[in-house]
């Protein structure tokens, strides 16, 4: 079906008139319509129930139903024309008036029951009808209980963890007609992270926002926003480095890409030259910044549902791994922190029981960065494998004027070491660090540094430095050949 063209109708009848229902339903299926939904909606005088069919697109049909809508537009505007009220105080008021109009009704029955003139048919017809609009009146009392009941409001304490808001300008690109449609990008990109690291992302909730500019996307985790760019429909998008030569015209649109800082352009698709590097669509642009979310923002992401996934995974393999770690060596938080840290760092842990494994070898640590610190060393050749181009690997180092700067972050006081950090400090080691990096012309920075301050820099740099990778001394493994292309 998601192949198939589809189209739609609009068809209403009075909610009170069965008949007419029974009769709409038959008529169109007989037509060969499908009911695809159907709402309750109040007019100026009475209630009625909208529904929509829809049926594979026939392409020899004239037909003269000028309420056929497209898919790309339905789900988007005409459902949220025809939904029942979202809050419970509105369908409460809205019940309320449907007991009170239902109540009119019985009266109005009872009042004809009541005359003197009644033939013995029309007697029993109305007392048929009073029985049902009874039965309709206590429903409807039923529903107004249920509505009322607090169980409602606890059913309503929920969230979406995972949600891409889209303006209108560019809802099209969820259309499944669209060969690059965003639900196949979304697919594609939850595959590719659950192959590279062993991270399975949830379930993402596509909205219509109003909220947003022209063009605008925004993603929220947890209701958070924390990432929002643009895209262009008929466009596809360039990093400038990647179309040296090419001269501007007044149809492009250049901006920077906030996802890597990089200048981008935006070029009419139909201008677009095949023998130029492959552009990315406004889908394909989208899925990569729901694919840096998913990494960025994975403590936030994955909760305990998830870490007992992976707890699972383990015991089907090695149950005794399990039982001898949790939770008497490691609690499931500091496993989620464990398993967040490695993927936020694109490590993968996909091999889990391995992980686990080497946690239990080093069960005595005293510390879960200590641990952290154990596993990523048990993981190094995954790691410089991952990084390494034909074998080489090559890294930037701090000078040690830096490397003082940075262990004199940590103030010592009469308990617990804390870390004080000066913002000015860290950005002028990363405005260094980025200088440097596109002098040697690296992308994609590898810094090496001491064991016991890897994962702080890392923390501290990736807020400036997205595309980072930070390695302790101890992690250069020596199936690689290791390039040292200068200091900081």
């Amino acid at each position: 079906m998601y192949n198939k063209k589809m189209q739609y109708v609009i068809k209403s009848v009075p909610t009170d008139d069965k008949q007419a229902l029974e009769d709409l339903l038959n008529q169109m299926s007989e037509e060969g319509w499908d009911l695809y939904t159907m709402h309750e909606v109040e007019t100026e005088s009475s209630f009625d129930f909208n529904c929509i069919f829809m049926r594979e697109k026939q392409e020899e049909d004239k037909t003269d139903l000028d309420d056929i809508v497209n898919i790309t537009n339905f789900k988007y505007r005409m459902e949220k024309m025809l939904a029942a009220p979202s809050s419970p105080y509105a369908s409460c008021k809205e019940i309320q008036l449907k007991i009170s109009n239902q109540k009119e009704r019985i009266k109005k029955i009872k009042s004809q029951l009541e005359s003197d003139n009644l033939s013995p048919d029309k007697k029993n017809q109305l007392n048929a009808q009073m029985s049902d609009e009874l039965r309709q009146l206590d429903s409807l009392k039923q529903a107004l209980v249920n509505e009322i009941s607090p169980d409602t409001m606890y059913s309503s304490i929920k969230e979406e963890k995972f949600v891409v808001n889209l303006s209108e300008e560019i809802l099209e690109v969820i259309s499944m007609e669209a060969n690059d449609n965003l639900l196949a990008e979304t697919v594609k990109v939850r595959q590719k992270l659950a192959d590279s690291l062993g991270y399975v992302i949830p379930h993402i909730h596509f909205h219509n926002s109003d909220e947003l500019s022209q063009n605008e996307f925004a993603i929220k985790i947890h209701d958070i926003e924390v990432f929002r760019s643009v895209v262009f429909p008929g466009y596809m998008a360039f990093y400038k480095d990647d179309i040296k030569g090419y001269k501007l015209t007044q149809d492009d649109i250049t901006l920077t890409d906030d996802i890597t800082g990089k200048k981008m352009v935006w070029i009419p698709k139909e201008t677009v030259k095949d023998f130029w590097a492959k552009g990315m669509t406004p889908s394909e642009y989208i899925g990569k910044a729901i694919e840096y979310i998913a990494i960025d923002e994975v403590s936030d992401i994955m909760d305990y549902n998830d870490v007992n996934k992976y707890v699972e995974k383990v015991i089907e393999s090695n149950s005794f791994l399990v039982d001898n770690i949790l939770p008497d060596f490691l609690t499931a938080a500091d496993l989620k922190y464990l398993l967040t840290c490695l993927i936020r760092e694109h490590v993968s842990v996909k091999n889990i029981v391995y992980i686990f494994e080497k946690i239990n070898d080093y069960a005595n640590e005293p510390s879960k960065e200590d641990l952290l610190d154990k596993v990523r060393l048990a993981l190094s050749k995954h790691i410089m494998k991952s990084l390494a181009n034909d074998g080489e690997v090559k890294v930037i180092e701090f000078s040690d004027e830096i490397i003082d700067k940075i262990y004199s972050f940590f103030k010592e006081d009469e308990e617990d070491p804390i870390i004080r950090i000066e913002a000015a400090d860290i950005e002028n080691i990363g405005e260094k660090l980025i200088k440097f990096a596109k002098s040697k012309k690296i992308e994609n920075p590898i810094l090496v540094v001491p064991m016991d301050i890897r994962h702080m820099v890392f923390v501290i740099l990736s807020e400036f430095i997205p595309n980072i990778t930070v390695l302790a001394h101890e992690e250069l493994a020596s199936d690689f050949n290791v390039k040292f292309v200068g200091k900081v």
